[in-house]
């Protein structure tokens, strides 16, 4: 109660932050985002409101939370925002007393009701769950005050922080949430608009009418569109837009002829190894432990199969650029499903001494339901430590092949009926007892091994490809010089609207290389026009051989506001040819007979029943406004002019519209609208606020 009335006492400086926030959205979007850059100290990372993020901080954060795997940059940007935010809501919190206390803080992270991060960061890969006896250790440990380990302490240490923050983040949005009301006259505004329904006739012309050869692009097309559209296309800061060269590194004819002799080989070898699985393991390949439909086996395998015998090689060929090597190892006619129970005793992390004692348990369970002293349902019933099926008697209903992990496929469908098998899998010990195997269409099917070698560039290759980029990288001093290079296949293309803190250029994705591209493009001593000294080299995120070589140069800057063409042709590129293509369309039709416009197309006439305005829905064509807007706009039975839709060119004619229910319609409406404001506080308000406090962006000296 204290709590409560501590913020009611300072509600007034609740509302007023909120209208500073408010504010200062207004303010930043007329001065289109220009706010002062000041660096800082070398270890500020960042400000938010005068406050210093420190770069150690933000450092230590990430190698507590993160294990360095994955998407660096992306997590990178997911802590920033963290630390942005967490400034603001502690400022917040500190002025108005929203906190966390110790009991509902321990309820968080230990309690019935934990926190969603909690559960992402604590929760069992295997079963789905949270660990709780993970959890458990850990709130003892805590407790006693006995952890040692500092990477434990400093990750869980950065995790109650984060915990803390969303909390309070949370009462505040509710806070300002139960303030939001929406008044009487805009909900039956809003229910008139949304819930009035039309029945229409039309004719929907896709742009695919219009082939892409047809249409010719000019900048003028992109700025008129982009003037159309100015406020979705806005800079918000500095954007810089780079040109560059990308030369693929592919695989030689003698390349390619090299991987084959050595699969030649492998599989001469493949034919008398011993073991198939550990064969196929060391040679990039794996062995199938399930039986697998001849339509379900890899390339020109499904054709040759059923030539083929136990134990008979097939290949090399050819499987998404793979050479491929495959070994017959089993056939038979397996059952399409089975029914089976089992009684299940648990091990944690394969625990060696767990295991032993499962083991032995089920061994004895076993004695005694073949001795007839206990049931199998009634051993499962109160043995069984596996909650889904223990109640049901250990059934656990009828499942295909595949669907089981592989031990316990295997014990299942190369079983027989009313046998029981013990079998060990990463959930530890089973007894399992096949109940019924089910055959339907008594289809051969096939267990095989495959071994396989990419076929990828050579180190000479790749070595070759570096040496001519680099030969091109001398002469090329000028942005003027790309053009001179992008010859035959290869052409200058453009990563436009890059920001400073990006880490995604062009077509090439994201990572170190690419931050590295733009980071050179902001430097202070990179002009516009110049190309990067550094020859840029990306590999195969899967086969890590260097698969393209990239020169830059920096096309062109833009300043924020306005998009310039160079920043977002790609992004629109495909947009401008739609509307293009809508004019040509447009300027084909003839008349307002729709059944003639649609014979002219070659299509057919639709209708459309009951299309509320507030769906904005169309049949065969998904949300279309700017057409459902012209049709609401109409009168009953008039004709509405071609319209250029998001999927192609309407044209259509009015039947009928249906004014939506008066007041329970308004009240509904009134409930629904509400909801969704109070919805959409969490995003908006922190938008809001982030605009409202000042925030210093300075990674980009850093990463």
């Amino acid at each position: 109660m204290a709590l409560i009335g501590k913020i009611r006492k300072h509600m007034w400086l609740v509302v007023v932050l909120l209208a500073l926030a408010l504010a200062g959205f207004i303010i930043m979007d007329m001065t289109n985002g220009n706010n002062g850059s000041g660096m800082g100290s070398k270890t500020t990372i960042g400000k938010v409101a005068g406050e210093k993020i420190d770069y150690m901080d933000f450092q230590r954060a990430e190698e507590a939370l993160y294990s360095g795997s994955g998407d660096v940059y992306g997590r990178r940007n997911s802590l920033w925002s963290y630390f942005v935010e967490n400034a603001i809501i502690n400022k917040i919190s500190d002025a108005t007393g929203i906190g966390v206390g110790a009991d509902e803080l321990n309820e968080l992270e230990f309690g019935t009701n934990l926190s969603p991060l909690i559960q992402s960061f604590y929760r069992d890969p295997q079963t789905g769950q949270v660990n709780r006896e993970q959890l458990n250790e850990i709130k003892k440990a805590i407790d006693e005050g006995t952890v040692t380990n500092p990477e434990f302490a400093n990750r869980f240490n950065e995790l109650r922080k984060q915990v803390i923050k969303t909390q309070k983040q949370t009462k505040l949005n509710n806070m300002v949430a139960k303030a939001i009301y929406t008044p009487t006259w805009y909900a039956e505004a809003m229910n008139k608009l949304n819930n009035e329904a039309a029945t229409f006739d039309y004719v929907k012309i896709p742009f695919d009418k219009v082939a892409d050869e047809e249409i010719k692009l000019t900048d003028a097309d992109f700025e008129a569109y982009i003037k159309d559209h100015e406020s979705k296309y806005m800079n918000t800061e500095e954007v810089r837009n780079v040109a560059y060269v990308v030369f693929d590194v592919k695989p030689t004819s003698e390349d390619s002829t090299s991987l084959r002799d050595k699969m030649v080989k492998a599989a001469a070898d493949f034919r008398t190894a011993p073991n198939d699985s550990l064969f196929a393991a060391n040679n990039n390949g794996y062995l199938n432990n399930t039986y697998a439909k001849k339509a379900d086996l890899l390339g020109k395998m499904k054709d040759t199969v059923t030539t083929l015998s136990v134990g008979d090689v097939f290949g090399p060929f050819i499987n998404e650029n793979v050479y491929t090597v495959a070994k017959l190892v089993g056939k038979k006619v397996e059952a399409d499903s089975a029914k089976a129970s089992h009684i299940l005793r648990s091990v944690a992390n394969g625990d060696p001494v767990q295991m032993a004692a499962a083991q032995k348990f089920i061994d004895s369970l076993k004695t005694a339901i073949s001795s007839g002293s206990i049931s199998f349902a009634d051993a499962a019933k109160a043995n069984s430590q596996d909650p889904g099926s223990a109640t049901k008697g250990g059934d656990l209903g009828s499942f295909a092949p595949g669907a089981m992990v592989p031990q316990f496929n295997d014990a299942v469908f190369g079983g027989q009926p009313g046998s029981m098998y013990v079998v060990t899998t990463q959930f530890g010990v089973h007894l399992i007892k096949v109940e019924k195997l089910i055959f339907k269409t008594n289809e051969m099917k096939y267990k095989v091994a495959y071994i396989g070698e990419p076929i990828i560039p050579s180190e000479g290759t790749q070595n070759a490809v570096e040496d001519k980029v680099l030969a091109l990288l001398e002469t090329t001093k000028k942005i003027e010089d790309l053009n001179k290079i992008a010859t035959g296949d290869l052409k200058v293309e453009v990563a436009g609207g890059l920001k400073k803190n990006d880490y995604v250029f062009g077509t090439l994705g994201s990572g170190q290389i690419s931050r590295d591209i733009i980071k050179w493009a902001y430097e202070d001593d990179t002009n516009v026009g110049d190309v990067s000294p550094t020859l840029y080299t990306y590999a195969d995120e899967n086969l890590y051989y260097t698969s393209k070589q990239v020169i830059a140069a920096l096309k062109s800057i833009d300043k924020a506001g306005p998009a310039t063409v160079e920043s977002v042709r790609s992004k629109i590129e495909a947009l401008v040819k739609n509307k293009k293509k809508g004019e040509k369309i447009k300027s084909q039709i003839s008349g307002t007979d729709l059944d003639q416009i649609a014979t002219n197309f070659g299509l057919t006439k639709g209708n459309a029943q009951n299309i509320t305005f507030g769906s904005a829905m169309i049949p065969d064509g998904g949300q279309e406004p700017m057409v459902i807007g012209k049709i609401f706009a109409a009168n009953a039975g008039a004709d509405v002019a071609p319209v250029i839709g998001n999927s192609g060119v309407y044209v259509a004619k009015l039947v009928s519209k249906t004014p939506a229910s008066t007041e329970s319609g308004a009240f509904g409406q009134k409930m629904q609208l509400t909801q969704g404001a109070r919805m959409q506080v969490n995003y908006k308000l922190m938008e809001s606020l982030k605009k409202a406090n000042k925030v210093e962006d300075n990674r980009f000296t850093f990463f």
